[in-house]
Order: C-alpha cells, then structure tokens, then sequence
C-alpha cells in the first residue's frame, strides 16, 4: 500500500538520508558504538574506563582517548594503566598513530594523592594544581 506525503515530509526524509550519508555522521555513530563496546568490555572483564571528552560530548583532539585502569589480580597494591584510541568502522590503524600512542604512554606521568575529607571540606596531600593555574 502506497501512502501519500506532502512535499514537506519528502524534503524532511531527502534531508535526512543526505545527512546519514555525510562521512562526518558516519564517523560520530560510529565513534559512539566503539565507545559503548568498550565500556561494556571493561565492565565484563574488570576494567574501569574513563573516556575524555570536550563539554559538547565531542572527543578531544589529542591520540588518547580514553584510559583503562584495574588494579593488578593478585596485586592489591599496584595499578595497570592502558591509554586507548578507540576505532571503528573503516577507520584503519596507520603507523603515525601507533607511534603517537606509544610515545604519549612514555610520556605518562604518575604520582600518589591522599583525598581526604574532614568537616566538610577536601584536603589534598600533596596539593594539585587547578584548572587554569600555571603551574599544571
């Protein structure tokens, strides 16, 4: 059975299938369903992830994405670290990219912090450095 639209559904249904078309599109959705693959992974294997994105949900610029974190099994007092660059679809993996994630884990730094919180307020032992200091 043939149903007859109005000329404003068929340039809304034009509108649409050109936009699902756009490489830009494509690669969001697809972006999207790397990430929940991902979490849903570490949720099954143990794993906690934290994903970095900008305020408008986009993802930042730089190789590293995301960072898996666990604690080491049979190791209550060490932690395992991996900085991930998710892909999908027919994002291909190319050697830049690979070089680039392997010297961010070199230039990974780490150190220990002590929250605690008393009265109402957080103390921070040693001190870390705020949003837009010029120290960080």
């Amino acid at each position: 059975m043939r149903v007859k639209t109005d000329g404003a559904r068929t340039a809304a249904a034009l509108k649409a299938w050109s936009t699902r078309r756009k490489p830009h599109y494509r690669a969001r959705r697809t972006e999207a369903a790397s990430k929940v693959a991902l979490q849903a992974w570490c949720r099954d294997n143990n794993w906690k992830v934290v994903f970095f994105e900008g305020t408008s949900g986009a993802p930042r610029t730089g190789i590293v994405d995301a960072v898996m974190v666990r604690i080491k099994p049979a190791r209550p007092d060490s932690i395992e670290v991996r900085l991930v660059q998710p892909k999908a679809g027919v994002a291909g993996l190319k050697g830049a990219e690979i070089a680039r994630l392997k010297k961010a884990v070199s230039a990974l730094s780490s150190d220990w912090l002590l929250a605690a919180f008393d009265d109402g307020t957080l103390h921070l032992v040693p001190e870390v450095p705020r949003r837009g200091d010029p120290a960080a």
